[in-house]
């Protein structure tokens, strides 16, 4: 996993407001959901965006090992929302991509999530944007390639490249969860080293 800084190329966002990680596994994926899961609070949204096959239920699962679920974790293609309610907080986790209409999500009661005591994370959050809280963290995942990357070579191996913006809220806010995502983010990093060398 490899930290790319803040690279903002839109005027309308602050730069300073922006961290993007690259991973090459899925192992990294999830290391990056878990530091993520402990920077978030009670309350917090996370508005999940990429393509198919882009990694979003891979990092819902690091999130929910960071906040101390130890069950199986899938994506709620087919149910909507998924409950993880072991661990630190409760993780309640939307997939939106089978809605027929935005609204739909006022039958699922989505106000007792969105603005729960948990954290909310939702796939394909672009469908339902007119619904979405304005102090959220916005997540988007694209697939990259290592050999047109800059990244070491490695045969068109394929990794992800993960954009966090904070949006809304103060400044106070966006600031301090993005630095302790970055100080958080460090620390998996090792873990993920101190394991690959104890299995050498």
């Amino acid at each position: 996993m490899t930290y790319n800084g803040n690279p903002s190329r839109n005027p309308d966002v602050d730069s300073r407001d922006i961290a993007v990680f690259t991973t090459w596994t899925p192992e990294e994926t999830r290391a990056l959901g878990a530091a993520l899961a402990k920077v978030l609070y009670p309350g917090d949204f996370v508005a999940l965006e990429g393509e198919l096959a882009a990694g979003k239920t891979c990092l819902v699962q690091g999130m929910a090992l960071g906040l101390g679920h130890t069950g199986t974790v899938t994506s709620p293609t087919f149910t909507l929302l998924h409950l993880y309610e072991e661990g630190r907080l409760p993780l309640y986790h939307f997939d939106v991509y089978r809605l027929t209409a935005p609204e739909e999500l006022e039958s699922l009661g989505y106000e007792d999530y969105f603005y729960g005591d948990g954290i909310c994370v939702v796939e394909w959050s672009g469908l339902v944007a007119a619904y979405l809280p304005e102090r959220r963290l916005s997540v988007s995942m694209e697939r990259v390639d290592r050999s047109g990357s800059g990244e070491e070579a490695g045969d068109g191996e394929e990794g992800r490249r993960i954009r966090l913006t904070p949006i809304g809220g103060d400044g106070a806010w966006r600031a301090a969860l993005l630095g302790n995502l970055c100080m958080a983010s460090v620390n998996q990093i090792g873990d993920l080293d101190r394991g690959a060398n104890e299995e050498i």
